[in-house]
This record gives C-alpha cells, structure tokens and sequence, in this order.
C-alpha cells in the first residue's frame, strides 16, 4: 500500500538525518547571515520558535504572504500540506478539508471541522470565515485535532490568523492595483505612536471586479466581487500589561456564485415517461436533461443561462479586548474576549438553468457570538511549565429561508417552502496541559479538556405558493429541540532532541465534533426532529522537525493515523431531502513533507507533499428501501496526492532588486459525495500555477509587481452536487486566468 511504504519513507528520513546528516546542523538560534528566519508562533498559546513545536504545523509570516499575494483563508491550499479550501459559495460559505476531515454541509448552521480563529477569537459562523487577508502578522495551520487548547470542532485541525500590531514609530503603507475584468485594488495601513504607552493601527482593504461567467439570458457576467474590509487597533502597554483593542468590519455585494446544470436523465427513456439515470461518461458529456426536458446547450463552463439575477451580501463586524498581564516571576494572565456578528443573504438560482426547480433565497440570517477565554501560564523555561484555562462561549442565529420550486410542484405538492429557526448555543470548558523535561533532551506534555455544550432549537416550516402565501392555517412542522453534550479532549506527546536542530516527536490525541441539529430539512418533519452525535477521533502522529546547513534548509516530516468513531455524514437525497447523521467509522491515514531551503543567498524554495488514505468503515445507510454499502468508500473531498512547490530568485542591482517568483500546486481527483461515483468527483487531478515579476526600490520604499493567478488556464470543477429527484447536477468551476498590476509604497 502507498501509505504504508510512506510511512517507511518516512522511518527512513528519521534515520538518515537524525544520523549522519546531524553533523552539518548548526546551531538555530537568529538564522545567520543569509538563512531562513525564524517563525516564532503562539500555536501552544505561549511564544515558541516554528521548529521547537512538537505539532504538525505550517506557519506563514508577513512576507510571505505578502509575496504569495494572499487575499482570503483559499489562498492557503497552494502551500500547506493535505489542506484543500473551497469558495464555491463565494465569500457566504468557505468549505474547509484537511488531512481529508472536513464539512460538506452548505447551510447556516454548518460547523466548520477545522477551527478558524481571527486574533485569537473563535469565529463559528461559516460567513465570517472567509474574512479577507490584508494587514497580518502570521498565519499558523495547525494539522491534526488540536481539542485541548482550541476546543470543540477542530478535529481536523485550526487556522490562526494574526493581524499586525502597531509599534512605537509611525509607519505604513500603501498598495493600489488594476488587473483584468476590470478589477480594482486598494490596501493601506498606518500606525501612529499617541505616547504614553498607547499606540493605534488602521488598516484597510477594497477589491472590486467584473464576473468571469456570462448569462446569455441577460448579457451580464456573474460571479463578480466587490468587497471591503477595515480593522482598527488600539494598544496599550502600562507596565506589566499589553493591551489590544481590535474593532473590525467588513462587507461583500456582488452576484452568487452561481453553477453550471448538467443534466443526468436519459432524454429517450425520459420521452417514454421513464425516468433513467446515464452512465458517468454520458452525464459528464453533457447528454443528460433534467425532469423538464433542459439540456444545458453551452459547451463552455463560463458561459451559462440562468433563471434570474443573484446577488450574495455579507456584512461583518467584531470587536476584540487581548490582554496579556505578568503577575511577576514570569507567570502570564491572558483574557481573550470577543464579539462577532455576520449578517448574510444570498439569492441562490439553485438548478443553474432558466427554470425554477430550485431557486432559494438563503436570508437575511443574522449570527452573534460572545466568547471569553481565561488562561493562566507558568513560566515556559522551567522543567515544569503549564497553562490552565477556562472558556465561555454563546452563540444566536436567526435564520429566514424560502425554497421556490414551483416548477416541479407536481413532484412535491407544493410550489414553494419558507423556513424559519433560531438556534442557540452554549459552551463551557475547562482545560489544562503541561509539558515535563523528563530529561535535558526529552519532553513529556499531557493536556485535557472538559467541554459542555448545550443546544437549542425553534424551527418552523410553511408550505406556500411561489409569492408566498402559506397553504395552511399553520406551519407544516413546528419543532422546539433541545439537547447536551458534555465531552473531553485530551493530548499526550512526547519530543526528544537528538540535537540543537533536529526534534523528533509522538503524539495521541482525542477530539471532538458537536452535536447538532438538522436544520437542512426545509420540507422534511422527519428529518428535522433528528439529533445527530457529536463525533470523535483518536490520531496517532509521530514526526521530525529539522534546521540544518546555517538555517539553509528546513525540513519536517509528520505521518499520521486516525480513527473516527460516529462520523457525521451529510447526505443530500435524490429527493433534495438534507440531512446529518452519525452514519459511519473512518479510517485515515496520511504522511507529510515540508521543506524550505535557501541554497544561495537570492534563491528561495519551499515544497510541500501530503499523501493519504482514507476509508469509511462500517457504513451502510438506506437509500429509498435499498441499503448501500459504502464501506471502503473514499472520504469526501480528500485527495489520495496533494503536491506544492514555491520558488522566488532575487537580481539585485544598485537601484533596488528585481525578482521572480512562482508556484504550483497538484491536487489529486476529489469525491463530492460519499457514494465514490466519477460524476460527483472533481474528474481527475488538477493543477494550479501562479507566477509574478516584481521590483523592490534600495530603500524598500517603493514596490512593483506584475502578477498571475492560474497562468495556465486551468479549468477545474471544484464541487458538484446533485439532485437526483429532479435530474441535474450544480457543478462549479474555478475561476479562469487572472492577471494585473500592483504599486506599493512604504512609508
């Protein structure tokens, strides 16, 4: 098996640095003149250099991004390991895969199973995680269930962004940018010194473009963007303290991201008044129609006829208080206090074609959280370090959905369903970890974590005509659900350094999913009165983290094993039904290799390889009175193969330096659906090439860069869904080649 031999790869690789190869390692203190610099990250909630952490984590710094061009948490997938990220919602609704764990489920509700945090606040709602990068610090993306520290719902793993900080000196800067479908850019920061240990930083960002895929029913492009976002930060640092205001915003206005319809009935049975599905090769050739007799006639995938206009608003507003203050002797009291809200309607032509099958108007929803998180920290240099915390954390969501489906009324008995919940959450946790120096080179940290969480649920449905008039005097359900979960999660690790530069590590870790309620059952009494569990993981994870050649090269290798027990599968039936269920175990098991090597002082490279294997186990579910067995079925959304590589050389000369930069990324095929099936998939593997050419002044004042995004062109599908009832399937596609111009100035 792959896998297996991987994992042997990987026993090799340990052996053969931490051997041989140890006598070229240098000490790691500052990277020495010409090395890699060091990443200093907060992945363990206390300060730690990138290569001292004994977890599988990928951590970006400020230049980084800057030079990748990163504008939202998708740009991600082009340089961590077994991380795949999605926008097929546009910016209401990211869906987030790594190490092959992820969440399928397109409703407001839905729970990312990789936790997102925005300076150090949980951001649950799906229309906040897409928030856009401008302005940061770092990003760290940490693989693997992170439960002890992070919470509930990062099974998959945690994506920490940190936004800059302002200084002591006034400072900023300035970028504006122009690039093809007339797409316009603007970012800006500054930050000004207010004395007596306050400072304050302003930023900002605004991008607005054309859309990339034509309606041949109205002439117009859709898919567009205009969005907008602006943080203010305001810090205080008395003696013994650090204190951060942090008041941010944001907004989109633009089209839905709208899909392609492919058709999946067989137009000669269905002319007979049968209803037969085509093969895959069939469907994916377009030859399919749907239960109104529609095949799409536009062999392009950006060009398409729809329904009607779309149209997706997000507003988004936060304020967070980050207080750090030393209690003496080097012990830290940290409070982490934060509100979110996200606001959200989208107009959702559903079917991707001139009829209404299945046009939704996903809003207005509006969620709100309150969360509040204390620790306290020991000092981290001693043989005996520990944090101890506590957390609260509520949530309110309103939401107001109307299905139309007035064209298939015959079907269903009714031309349109309006949907009403409100949903309430509640948290409570306490947790604790402490790391052991069992010796001068080996380390032991244990961790636990107590969770209670409590749900609440008020969901009504109607039955309506298309403009909305209910059927009957009252709703068709009417549901009040409650429920509880009190669960833990828990950490053992062990890392010993074989030398200065060279750590080798083991860890097992439990996690957790909550439980939930099935709020995609629009049109379903049944359905909406399940509960699902919350689900759990067992991982298994050892690896190598290497620092060699005068910080010319970084190395790290992590290979890994999980066990999930009560999977929460979301299924969307043929019959449009929705719904999650603790419906399978799973297997996974992965391996990964980072590396960033500067050979020569005006050479940067970085690659990264995952590799995984995933299994549903023992997961047979009934399909209409038949049972399907899909066991031994690959997950959702997890490629077996996942391939990055970065590469950047500098010319410089007396007026400033030029420079050249370049990266790729191979992604293997990807199942959309649990049934394995070659026209739910993203029909083999797909690749992506960024490239761009840049100029940096000799004072570092003035940049310029020419940039591209998919320089070849790629069409890829990204997601498909299908409703089997009605014959057609949504496929979205990737966004074509973009090109433009960027100016900066610093000052």
């Amino acid at each position: 098996m792959r896998i297996s031999k991987s994992i042997s790869l990987l026993g090799t690789s340990l052996a053969i640095v931490a051997g041989p190869s140890a006598v070229w390692a240098q000490d790691a203190g500052n990277a020495p003149a010409g090395g890699i610099a060091e990443i200093v990250v907060t992945a363990q909630r206390r300060s730690e250099s990138l290569q001292d952490v004994p977890i599988a984590i990928s951590a970006l710094d400020s230049k980084r991004i800057e030079e990748a061009g990163f504008k939202d948490v998708v740009d991600l997938t082009s340089t961590v390991p077994n991380l795949n990220i999605s926008a097929l919602w546009g910016t209401s609704n990211p869906k987030i895969f790594m190490r092959g764990i992820g969440n399928n489920n397109f409703n407001q509700t839905a729970e990312s199973k990789v936790a997102v945090y925005l300076d150090q606040v949980y951001l649950s709602a799906p229309s906040g995680q897409l928030f856009q990068m401008f302005d940061l610090d770092r990003i760290e993306v940490l693989r693997g269930p992170q439960g002890t520290l992070y919470g509930k719902n990062a099974t998959g793993g945690a994506i920490s962004v940190y936004s800059k900080l302002p200084g002591d000196t006034f400072e900023g800067y300035a970028r504006a940018g122009y690039g093809n479908y007339d797409a316009y850019e603007l970012e800006g920061a500054v930050t000004v010194p207010l004395g007596g240990n306050l400072s304050a930083r302003v930023a900002g960002t605004w991008n607005k473009r054309d859309g990339y895929v034509t309606d041949t029913g109205t002439g117009a492009k859709v898919n567009d963007a205009d969005q907008w976002a602006g943080r203010a930060v305001l810090r205080w640092q008395p003696a013994g303290a650090d204190i951060r205001l942090n008041i941010h915003g944001g907004g989109s206005n633009s089209t839905h991201n709208n899909s392609v319809h492919r058709g999946i009935f067989d137009p000669d049975a269905l002319a007979l008044g049968n209803v037969v599905k085509l093969p895959a090769s069939r469907i994916i050739a377009g030859q399919g129609i749907d239960i109104l007799g529609y095949r799409d006639p536009n062999p392009d995938p950006y060009v398409n006829t729809y329904e009607r206009d779309t149209f997706a608003k997000i507003d988004l507003f936060g304020v967070s208080l980050v207080a750090d203050f030393d209690l003496g002797n080097d012990y830290t009291l940290t409070s982490v206090s934060g509100y979110e809200k996200s606001k959200r309607h989208v107009l959702q032509e559903g079917n991707g074609a001139p009829s209404t099958i299945f046009t939704i108007d996903w809003g207005p929803s509006k969620f709100e959280s309150w969360s509040q998180e204390l620790r306290l920290a020991s000092p981290g240099d001693s043989g005996f370090s520990w944090i101890l915390g506590a957390f609260a954390f509520h949530e309110k969501g309103t939401v107001h959905n109307f299905y139309n489906m007035s064209s298939v009324a015959f079907a269903l008995g009714f031309d349109a369903f309006d949907q009403y919940y409100t949903q309430k959450t509640d948290t409570f946790a306490g947790f604790a970890q402490a790391q052991v120096k069992l010796t001068d080179k080996l380390n032991l940290t244990l961790g636990g974590r107590i969770n209670h969480e409590k749900r609440k649920l008020d969901h009504r449905t109607f039955a309506t005509t298309a403009a909305g008039a209910s059927v009957f005097p009252g709703p068709l359900f009417d549901l009040n659900l409650e429920n509880s979960w009190t669960e833990w999660s828990g950490r053992a690790a062990l890392d010993f350094a074989v030398s200065d530069d060279i750590m080798l590590f083991a860890s097992v870790n439990r996690g957790f999913t909550s439980g939930g309620f099935n709020t995609g059952a629009f049109n379903d009494p049944v359905g909406a009165a399940r509960t699902f569990n919350p689900e759990h993981v067992l991982s298994y994870e050892a690896g190598i983290k290497t620092t060699l050649f005068d910080r010319r090269l970084l190395f790290n290798a992590t290979a890994f094993m999980y066990d999930y027990k009560d999977l929460q599968v979301f299924t969307f039936t043929a019959g449009g039904l929705q719904f999650i269920e603790n419906a399978s175990n799973a297997r996974i098991q992965g391996i990964e290799f980072e590396l960033q090597a500067k050979p020569v002082d005006n050479l940067e490279l970085g690659a990264s390889l995952g590799l995984l294997s995933s299994k549903y186990r023992n997961f047979r579910r009934d399909a209409g009175g038949v049972v399907e067995d899909l066991s031994g079925n690959r997950l959702i959304g997890a490629p077996n193969t996942q391939f990055n590589i970065v590469g950047k050389y500098t010319f410089p000369t007396s007026i400033g330096a030029f420079w050249v930069r370049a990266d790729y990324t191979y992604t293997g095929n990807r199942f959309y659906d649990e049934r394995q099936l070659t026209e739910l998939s993203s029909e083999g593997a797909t690749t992506n090439l960024n490239a761009s050419l840049g100029f940096t002044s000799a004072d570092e004042r003035f940049e310029a860069s020419l940039w591209a995004k998919n320089l070849t062109d790629e069409v890829s599908i990204i997601d498909v869904v299908e409703v089997g009832l009605f014959g057609y399937q949504n496929v979205w596609y990737n966004m074509p080649r973009t090109y433009g111009l960027m100016l900066g100035y610093k000052f």
